[in-house]
Protein backbone atom coordinates (compact mmCIF):
# COMPACT_ATOMS: atom_id res chain seq x y z
CA UNK A 1 0.00 0.00 0.00
CA UNK A 2 2.79 2.48 0.99
CA UNK A 3 4.50 1.75 -2.33
CA UNK A 4 1.47 1.88 -4.21
CA UNK A 5 0.94 5.60 -2.98
CA UNK A 6 4.59 6.23 -3.82
CA UNK A 7 4.21 5.36 -7.52
CA UNK A 8 1.27 7.37 -7.23
CA UNK A 9 2.72 10.46 -5.93
CA UNK A 10 5.60 10.08 -9.02
CA UNK A 11 2.92 9.98 -11.56
CA UNK A 12 1.00 12.69 -10.05
CA UNK A 13 4.06 15.11 -9.72
CA UNK A 14 5.39 14.27 -14.09
CA UNK A 15 1.90 15.13 -14.86
CA UNK A 16 2.13 18.75 -13.18
CA UNK A 17 5.05 19.12 -14.92
CA UNK A 18 4.07 18.31 -18.31
CA UNK A 19 1.50 21.17 -17.67
CA UNK A 20 3.81 23.87 -16.71
CA UNK A 21 4.46 27.33 -18.83
CA UNK A 22 8.20 25.85 -19.28
CA UNK A 23 8.50 23.69 -22.26
CA UNK A 24 11.67 21.31 -22.14
CA UNK A 25 14.46 22.24 -24.97
CA UNK A 26 14.78 18.47 -25.84
CA UNK A 27 11.49 18.05 -26.43
CA UNK A 28 9.75 19.55 -29.49
CA UNK A 29 6.35 20.33 -30.10
CA UNK A 30 4.03 19.31 -32.90
CA UNK A 31 1.59 21.21 -34.36
CA UNK A 32 -1.21 20.43 -36.28
CA UNK A 33 -2.47 22.23 -39.42
CA UNK A 34 -5.57 21.39 -40.71
CA UNK A 35 -5.67 20.51 -44.61
CA UNK A 36 -7.88 23.15 -45.33
CA UNK A 37 -5.85 25.99 -43.57
CA UNK A 38 -3.78 28.34 -45.70
CA UNK A 39 -0.29 28.68 -45.26
CA UNK A 40 1.90 31.85 -44.76
CA UNK A 41 4.89 31.86 -45.16
CA UNK A 42 6.97 35.24 -43.72
CA UNK A 43 10.40 36.88 -44.22
CA UNK A 44 12.02 39.22 -42.95
CA UNK A 45 13.29 40.61 -45.94
CA UNK A 46 10.27 40.66 -47.90
CA UNK A 47 6.27 41.02 -48.63
CA UNK A 48 4.54 37.99 -47.22
CA UNK A 49 3.35 35.83 -50.21
CA UNK A 50 0.08 33.51 -49.31
CA UNK A 51 -0.01 30.05 -51.12
CA UNK A 52 -3.60 28.92 -51.13
CA UNK A 53 -3.34 24.97 -51.64
CA UNK A 54 -4.21 23.69 -55.22
CA UNK A 55 -5.88 20.83 -56.45
CA UNK A 56 -4.19 18.39 -58.55
CA UNK A 57 -6.83 16.71 -60.78
CA UNK A 58 -5.82 13.41 -62.80
CA UNK A 59 -5.46 14.65 -66.60
CA UNK A 60 -8.26 13.58 -68.69
CA UNK A 61 -7.15 12.16 -71.93
CA UNK A 62 -8.78 14.79 -75.46
CA UNK A 63 -10.64 12.62 -78.25
CA UNK A 64 -7.81 12.93 -80.69
CA UNK A 65 -8.85 11.44 -83.68
CA UNK A 66 -6.49 9.18 -85.31
CA UNK A 67 -5.65 11.10 -88.98
CA UNK A 68 -7.41 8.79 -91.84
CA UNK A 69 -4.81 8.00 -95.16
CA UNK A 70 -5.56 9.93 -97.89
CA UNK A 71 -7.29 8.64 -100.63
CA UNK A 72 -4.58 7.83 -103.49
CA UNK A 73 -4.78 5.58 -105.85
CA UNK A 74 -1.08 3.74 -106.15
CA UNK A 75 -0.07 2.41 -108.75
CA UNK A 76 0.31 -1.19 -107.66
CA UNK A 77 -3.54 -0.79 -106.98
CA UNK A 78 -4.62 -1.45 -110.81
CA UNK A 79 -3.19 -5.14 -110.06
CA UNK A 80 -6.24 -6.52 -109.39
CA UNK A 81 -8.14 -10.11 -109.09
CA UNK A 82 -9.93 -9.24 -112.07
CA UNK A 83 -6.27 -7.77 -113.82
CA UNK A 84 -3.02 -8.70 -114.02
CA UNK A 85 0.53 -6.77 -113.63
CA UNK A 86 2.57 -7.61 -116.88
CA UNK A 87 5.68 -5.56 -118.54
CA UNK A 88 5.74 -5.05 -122.25
CA UNK A 89 8.76 -5.86 -123.73
CA UNK A 90 8.07 -5.60 -127.54
CA UNK A 91 5.52 -3.57 -129.42
CA UNK A 92 4.98 -5.93 -132.46
CA UNK A 93 2.39 -3.83 -134.51
CA UNK A 94 -0.88 -1.63 -133.54
CA UNK A 95 -3.22 -3.98 -131.59
CA UNK A 96 -0.47 -6.95 -130.57
CA UNK A 97 2.85 -6.70 -127.96
CA UNK A 98 4.58 -9.24 -126.24
CA UNK A 99 4.20 -8.81 -122.45
CA UNK A 100 6.41 -11.02 -119.45
CA UNK A 101 4.18 -12.15 -116.31
CA UNK A 102 6.40 -13.49 -113.49
CA UNK A 103 9.18 -14.63 -115.68
CA UNK A 104 7.48 -15.73 -118.90
CA UNK A 105 6.93 -13.71 -122.26
CA UNK A 106 3.76 -13.80 -124.26
CA UNK A 107 2.37 -12.73 -127.33
CA UNK A 108 -0.67 -10.21 -126.28
CA UNK A 109 -3.67 -9.31 -129.15
CA UNK A 110 -5.76 -6.09 -128.15
CA UNK A 111 -9.63 -7.20 -127.38
CA UNK A 112 -12.25 -5.40 -129.57
CA UNK A 113 -10.11 -3.53 -132.28
CA UNK A 114 -8.19 -3.89 -135.00
CA UNK A 115 -5.21 -1.82 -136.86
CA UNK A 116 -3.69 -2.03 -140.27
CA UNK A 117 -1.55 -4.39 -140.89
CA UNK A 118 1.72 -4.13 -141.48
CA UNK A 119 4.05 -7.29 -140.53
CA UNK A 120 1.22 -9.97 -142.00
CA UNK A 121 2.82 -12.47 -143.48
CA UNK A 122 0.38 -12.65 -146.47
CA UNK A 123 -0.33 -8.71 -147.05
CA UNK A 124 1.28 -6.08 -147.66
CA UNK A 125 2.06 -3.07 -145.24
CA UNK A 126 -1.29 -1.16 -145.08
CA UNK A 127 -1.85 2.40 -145.00
CA UNK A 128 -1.61 3.66 -141.66
CA UNK A 129 -0.29 0.56 -140.18
CA UNK A 130 2.97 2.05 -139.04
CA UNK A 131 1.66 5.33 -138.04
CA UNK A 132 -0.50 2.68 -135.72
CA UNK A 133 2.62 0.79 -135.07
CA UNK A 134 4.40 4.01 -133.62
CA UNK A 135 1.48 5.32 -131.71
CA UNK A 136 0.87 1.94 -129.84
CA UNK A 137 4.81 2.10 -129.21
CA UNK A 138 4.58 5.43 -127.51
CA UNK A 139 1.30 4.68 -125.65
CA UNK A 140 3.22 0.85 -123.81
CA UNK A 141 6.56 0.59 -125.31
CA UNK A 142 8.96 -1.09 -122.25
CA UNK A 143 5.95 0.16 -119.67
CA UNK A 144 4.10 -1.50 -117.28
CA UNK A 145 0.54 -2.61 -118.20
CA UNK A 146 -2.50 -4.19 -115.83
CA UNK A 147 -4.77 -7.03 -118.39
CA UNK A 148 -8.15 -7.61 -118.06
CA UNK A 149 -9.52 -10.98 -119.55
CA UNK A 150 -12.94 -10.84 -121.27
CA UNK A 151 -14.25 -14.11 -122.10
CA UNK A 152 -11.39 -16.24 -124.40
CA UNK A 153 -8.37 -16.78 -122.76
CA UNK A 154 -6.46 -16.78 -126.29
CA UNK A 155 -7.31 -16.33 -129.84
CA UNK A 156 -6.94 -19.02 -132.90
CA UNK A 157 -2.91 -18.00 -132.91
CA UNK A 158 -2.64 -18.55 -129.13
CA UNK A 159 -2.24 -15.25 -128.30
CA UNK A 160 -3.51 -13.87 -125.20
CA UNK A 161 -6.69 -11.89 -125.37
CA UNK A 162 -7.04 -8.69 -122.99
CA UNK A 163 -7.66 -5.05 -122.15
CA UNK A 164 -4.88 -3.81 -121.39
CA UNK A 165 -4.60 -0.01 -118.97
CA UNK A 166 -1.59 1.67 -118.18
CA UNK A 167 -1.17 2.71 -114.75
CA UNK A 168 -1.76 6.09 -115.16
CA UNK A 169 -5.76 4.63 -115.93
CA UNK A 170 -5.25 5.02 -119.56
CA UNK A 171 -7.34 2.18 -121.48
CA UNK A 172 -5.28 1.63 -124.29
CA UNK A 173 -7.31 -0.27 -126.40
CA UNK A 174 -10.25 2.32 -126.45
CA UNK A 175 -7.49 5.40 -126.84
CA UNK A 176 -6.23 3.61 -130.04
CA UNK A 177 -9.78 3.91 -131.63
CA UNK A 178 -9.87 7.45 -130.15
CA UNK A 179 -6.92 8.48 -131.83
CA UNK A 180 -7.97 7.20 -135.58
CA UNK A 181 -5.44 4.02 -135.63
CA UNK A 182 -7.79 1.27 -134.81
CA UNK A 183 -11.27 0.56 -135.68
CA UNK A 184 -13.79 -1.20 -133.44
CA UNK A 185 -14.21 -4.70 -134.72
CA UNK A 186 -15.85 -6.87 -131.83
CA UNK A 187 -15.85 -10.57 -132.12
CA UNK A 188 -18.64 -12.60 -129.37
CA UNK A 189 -17.83 -13.44 -126.86
CA UNK A 190 -15.47 -10.94 -126.44
CA UNK A 191 -17.85 -7.63 -126.15
CA UNK A 192 -17.43 -6.46 -123.01
CA UNK A 193 -16.57 -2.66 -124.01
CA UNK A 194 -18.31 -3.29 -127.78
CA UNK A 195 -20.12 0.06 -126.94
CA UNK A 196 -17.10 2.18 -125.83
CA UNK A 197 -14.80 1.62 -128.84
CA UNK A 198 -18.03 2.09 -131.14
CA UNK A 199 -18.29 5.58 -129.69
CA UNK A 200 -14.44 6.05 -129.27
CA UNK A 201 -14.58 5.25 -133.18
CA UNK A 202 -17.09 7.85 -134.11
CA UNK A 203 -15.20 10.94 -131.90
CA UNK A 204 -12.52 10.01 -134.68
CA UNK A 205 -14.96 9.94 -137.46
CA UNK A 206 -16.36 13.21 -136.50
CA UNK A 207 -12.49 14.37 -135.88
CA UNK A 208 -11.40 13.27 -138.79
CA UNK A 209 -8.39 11.59 -137.19
CA UNK A 210 -6.35 9.31 -138.24
CA UNK A 211 -8.22 6.09 -140.71
CA UNK A 212 -10.47 8.77 -140.81
CA UNK A 213 -8.59 12.01 -142.65
CA UNK A 214 -7.90 12.38 -146.14
CA UNK A 215 -7.01 9.44 -148.45
CA UNK A 216 -3.78 9.15 -150.26
CA UNK A 217 -4.10 9.62 -153.79
CA UNK A 218 -3.09 6.09 -155.40
CA UNK A 219 0.72 6.16 -156.82
CA UNK A 220 0.11 6.33 -160.97
CA UNK A 221 3.03 4.46 -163.21
CA UNK A 222 5.45 6.94 -165.04
CA UNK A 223 5.84 5.88 -168.43
CA UNK A 224 9.92 5.34 -169.20
CA UNK A 225 11.39 6.96 -171.70
CA UNK A 226 12.04 5.46 -175.21
CA UNK A 227 15.62 3.98 -175.09
CA UNK A 228 18.08 5.98 -176.93
CA UNK A 229 19.44 5.01 -180.58
CA UNK A 230 23.13 5.85 -181.70
CA UNK A 231 22.77 7.67 -184.98
CA UNK A 232 25.66 7.70 -187.65
CA UNK A 233 27.03 11.15 -187.56
CA UNK A 234 25.44 11.22 -191.36
CA UNK A 235 22.25 10.52 -190.77
CA UNK A 236 19.78 13.02 -190.25
CA UNK A 237 17.09 11.36 -187.65
CA UNK A 238 13.49 10.91 -189.53
CA UNK A 239 10.62 12.90 -187.70
CA UNK A 240 9.22 10.62 -185.20
CA UNK A 241 4.95 10.62 -185.74
CA UNK A 242 3.63 12.35 -183.24
CA UNK A 243 0.99 9.20 -181.47
CA UNK A 244 -2.16 10.78 -180.06
CA UNK A 245 -3.49 8.42 -177.58
CA UNK A 246 -7.04 6.89 -178.43
CA UNK A 247 -8.24 6.93 -175.28
CA UNK A 248 -7.27 8.84 -171.68
CA UNK A 249 -5.45 6.56 -169.32
CA UNK A 250 -7.53 4.51 -166.62
CA UNK A 251 -7.92 6.51 -163.71
CA UNK A 252 -9.47 3.73 -161.09
CA UNK A 253 -6.70 2.12 -158.68
CA UNK A 254 -6.87 -1.36 -159.71
CA UNK A 255 -8.33 -3.89 -158.33
CA UNK A 256 -7.46 -5.46 -155.09
CA UNK A 257 -7.25 -9.47 -155.35
CA UNK A 258 -10.35 -11.15 -153.69
CA UNK A 259 -10.84 -11.49 -150.02
CA UNK A 260 -9.19 -8.07 -149.13
CA UNK A 261 -12.79 -6.91 -148.54
CA UNK A 262 -14.21 -9.38 -145.37
CA UNK A 263 -17.06 -9.78 -142.63
CA UNK A 264 -15.93 -8.55 -139.50
CA UNK A 265 -18.62 -8.79 -137.56
CA UNK A 266 -22.64 -9.25 -137.37
CA UNK A 267 -24.83 -7.02 -134.86
CA UNK A 268 -27.92 -9.92 -135.13
CA UNK A 269 -29.75 -8.95 -132.06
CA UNK A 270 -30.79 -5.08 -132.80
CA UNK A 271 -32.73 -3.05 -129.45
CA UNK A 272 -34.96 -1.50 -131.40
CA UNK A 273 -38.44 -3.76 -130.86
CA UNK A 274 -40.14 -6.06 -133.37
CA UNK A 275 -38.33 -5.01 -136.36
CA UNK A 276 -34.66 -4.50 -135.23
CA UNK A 277 -34.18 -2.03 -137.71
CA UNK A 278 -30.13 -1.39 -135.77
CA UNK A 279 -28.76 -4.85 -136.42
CA UNK A 280 -25.66 -4.58 -138.86
CA UNK A 281 -23.15 -6.60 -140.60
CA UNK A 282 -19.57 -4.87 -140.71
CA UNK A 283 -16.92 -5.12 -143.20
CA UNK A 284 -13.58 -3.97 -143.71
CA UNK A 285 -10.94 -4.07 -146.59
CA UNK A 286 -8.29 -5.38 -144.78
CA UNK A 287 -5.94 -5.22 -148.23
CA UNK A 288 -3.47 -2.49 -149.13
CA UNK A 289 -5.46 -0.95 -151.65
CA UNK A 290 -8.47 0.51 -152.67
CA UNK A 291 -11.95 -1.62 -153.20
CA UNK A 292 -14.52 -0.68 -155.42
CA UNK A 293 -17.74 -2.27 -154.48
CA UNK A 294 -20.30 -1.80 -157.25
CA UNK A 295 -22.01 -4.88 -157.84
CA UNK A 296 -20.93 -6.40 -154.89
CA UNK A 297 -23.50 -8.57 -152.72
CA UNK A 298 -24.71 -9.23 -149.19
CA UNK A 299 -26.69 -12.07 -148.06
CA UNK A 300 -28.15 -12.28 -144.74
CA UNK A 301 -28.37 -15.68 -144.53
CA UNK A 302 -31.77 -16.97 -146.52
CA UNK A 303 -32.35 -16.46 -150.30
CA UNK A 304 -33.81 -13.01 -150.68
CA UNK A 305 -32.11 -10.93 -148.25
CA UNK A 306 -29.27 -9.73 -150.25
CA UNK A 307 -28.28 -6.04 -150.41
CA UNK A 308 -26.20 -5.35 -153.59
CA UNK A 309 -23.61 -2.42 -153.25
CA UNK A 310 -23.59 1.24 -155.08
CA UNK A 311 -20.38 2.68 -157.04
CA UNK A 312 -18.42 3.12 -153.66
CA UNK A 313 -14.58 2.58 -153.21
CA UNK A 314 -13.75 1.11 -149.44
CA UNK A 315 -9.95 2.45 -148.83
CA UNK A 316 -7.49 0.30 -147.21
CA UNK A 317 -8.23 -0.04 -143.56
CA UNK A 318 -11.47 1.37 -143.87
CA UNK A 319 -15.02 -0.19 -142.30
CA UNK A 320 -18.54 -0.35 -143.26
CA UNK A 321 -21.89 -1.01 -141.87
CA UNK A 322 -24.64 -2.25 -143.55
CA UNK A 323 -27.95 -1.55 -141.58
CA UNK A 324 -31.15 -3.73 -141.39
CA UNK A 325 -33.30 -0.38 -142.03
CA UNK A 326 -31.00 2.66 -140.11
CA UNK A 327 -29.19 5.08 -142.57
CA UNK A 328 -25.68 5.96 -140.97
CA UNK A 329 -23.91 8.28 -143.35
CA UNK A 330 -21.15 8.10 -140.56
CA UNK A 331 -20.75 4.26 -141.78
CA UNK A 332 -21.16 4.56 -145.14
CA UNK A 333 -24.81 4.64 -145.32
CA UNK A 334 -25.42 1.49 -146.69
CA UNK A 335 -29.18 -0.54 -145.40
CA UNK A 336 -30.82 -3.16 -147.01
CA UNK A 337 -34.24 -1.13 -146.21
CA UNK A 338 -36.08 -4.03 -144.56
CA UNK A 339 -39.44 -3.63 -142.61
CA UNK A 340 -38.14 -6.50 -140.21
CA UNK A 341 -35.38 -8.27 -138.85
CA UNK A 342 -33.08 -10.13 -141.06
CA UNK A 343 -30.27 -11.38 -139.09
CA UNK A 344 -31.47 -14.93 -137.11
CA UNK A 345 -30.86 -14.68 -133.17
CA UNK A 346 -30.41 -17.98 -132.73
CA UNK A 347 -27.18 -18.14 -134.78
CA UNK A 348 -26.31 -18.09 -138.86
CA UNK A 349 -24.07 -16.56 -141.10
CA UNK A 350 -23.64 -14.03 -143.31
CA UNK A 351 -22.06 -13.88 -147.01
CA UNK A 352 -20.70 -11.67 -149.16
CA UNK A 353 -20.33 -12.07 -152.80
CA UNK A 354 -17.60 -10.20 -155.18
CA UNK A 355 -18.97 -8.28 -158.44
CA UNK A 356 -18.05 -11.56 -160.11
CA UNK A 357 -20.14 -13.85 -157.75
CA UNK A 358 -17.54 -14.97 -155.80
CA UNK A 359 -18.04 -15.67 -152.42
CA UNK A 360 -14.84 -13.74 -150.68
CA UNK A 361 -15.74 -13.97 -147.05
CA UNK A 362 -18.06 -15.98 -144.61
CA UNK A 363 -19.30 -15.06 -140.99
CA UNK A 364 -21.21 -17.25 -138.53
CA UNK A 365 -21.91 -16.11 -135.40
Amino acid sequence: MKYKLILFLVVFSMLLGCGGDSTPTDTPSTKVVPMTATLTATSTDGPTVTSAPTSTRTPIPTDTATPKPTNTVAPTEMATPERTEAQVVDVVDGDTIKVQIAGEVYTLRYIGIDTPETVHPSKPVEWMGPEASAANLALVGGKTVYLEKDVSETDKYNRLLRYVYLTDGTFVNAELVRQGYAVSSTYPPDVKYQDLFVQMEQQARDAGQGLWGPTPEPPTATPEPPAATTASPTDTPAPQPTVVPTQSPPTEPPAATPGMVVIVYIFYDGIVPRVESDEYCEIKNEGGLPVNLAGWRLNAGDPGQDFYFPDFTMRPGQTCRVYTNEHHPESCGFLYGSGKALWNNDGGCGWLYDAAGIMVSEKCY
